[in-house]
């Protein structure tokens, strides 16, 4: 049986409200790209008025949001989607790295919303790997946001660095705004005026040139741990973006060949997001999620140890 389309009524509060900028109020979770993708598909309106992104909307009115289908890609082309944690309204999936977490024009069908027809409630970078937490109805959605803005959802990464930190354990506080002097659009950095941001790391072990560090965000901005790590000076390990040379980046983008580690395909950079902890709708029970660890890490002597200490 087909899902039931989610509502959204039109009060005073948002009169003559563009459309597309209403479902960013209704929607937050969803990237501008999700939006319009909504828009030209799944999108319409009890007036039956067009639903165009640039529609100011009457009070009154409500807008229905039709469930995302789940896309028919290839055989054998997209990496396989590992449930970790089925909820019911919600889901947990190890994200593979390489798969993007909203629907991607250059890879069209292959993000993780489109093949499992549900909306992430947080989003992973493209290259980033593990727990990724998903919805399938509006209810649901609006829980797990409003336990984001409230900072409870506790997210634990695992990091594979350059060089050795100095310290054992340490915070790195620092605010991050827009990175004026890049050429990249949407890239951040540590900025005077930015917000502020802090992020929690330990030191687990070494490995010739290499740390595996855990990395504990306690605010939630724009690749955060990528540009703190980078800020002080131990970028993550395969971080175009944010290594010494963004050009590397740019080139990656353009399809054109750049300098990476030699064991790790371009743009995969190794961060892993390794554990979710959050109370589930309906409890204040908090649960723990572990991602399982990731393959292309090394580190393989110290694996066995670090699984079997993860918070909880």
């Amino acid at each position: 049986m087909a899902a039931a389309p989610e509502s959204y009524a039109v009060t005073e509060a948002y009169r003559g409200m563009r459309l597309d900028h209403f479902l960013r109020q209704m929607l937050p979770r969803m990237s501008r790209t999700a939006i319009q993708e909504a828009i030209e598909t799944r999108v319409h309106l009890a007036s039956q008025a067009p639903p165009k992104s640039s529609r100011r909307l009457a009070v009154g009115d409500v807008v229905f949001v039709g469930p995302r289908p789940a896309a028919n890609t290839p055989s054998g082309t997209p990496a396989a989607i590992v449930v970790l944690h089925d909820g019911g309204g919600w889901f947990v999936v190890d994200k593979p790295a390489g798969t993007s977490t909203t629907p991607d024009a250059k890879r069209p069908g292959q993000d993780i919303a489109s093949r499992l027809g549900a909306a992430p409630a947080h989003r992973l970078d493209r290259f980033t790997s593990g727990c990724l937490l998903l919805t399938r109805d509006g209810q649901t959605a609006r829980h797990f946001d409003l336990l984001f803005r409230a900072h409870t959802i506790e997210k634990q990464y695992l990091a594979v660095i350059e060089g050795h930190p100095d310290r054992a354990e340490f915070d790195i506080e620092a605010p991050i705004g827009d990175a004026t002097d890049s050429r990249v659009p949407g890239k951040a950095a540590v900025q005077n005026e930015g917000r502020p941001a802090i992020t929690r790391v330990t030191v687990l072990a070494h490995e010739g040139t290499r740390t595996l560090v855990r990395a504990t965000p306690r605010t939630g901005r724009r690749h955060q741990l990528r540009v703190h790590l980078a800020h002080i000076g131990h970028p993550i390990v395969g971080d175009l973006l944010y290594g010494e040379d963004e050009r590397q980046f740019v080139r990656f983008l353009m399809g054109q060949p750049v300098t990476s580690p030699p064991d790790l395909p371009p743009g995969r950079h190794l961060l892993h997001a390794s554990q979710l902890a959050f109370a589930p709708p309906g409890t204040e029970s908090r649960i723990t999620i572990h991602a399982p660890w990731p393959a292309d890490f090394g580190f393989a002597a110290a694996k066995g140890t670090i699984e079997g200490t993860s918070s909880t």
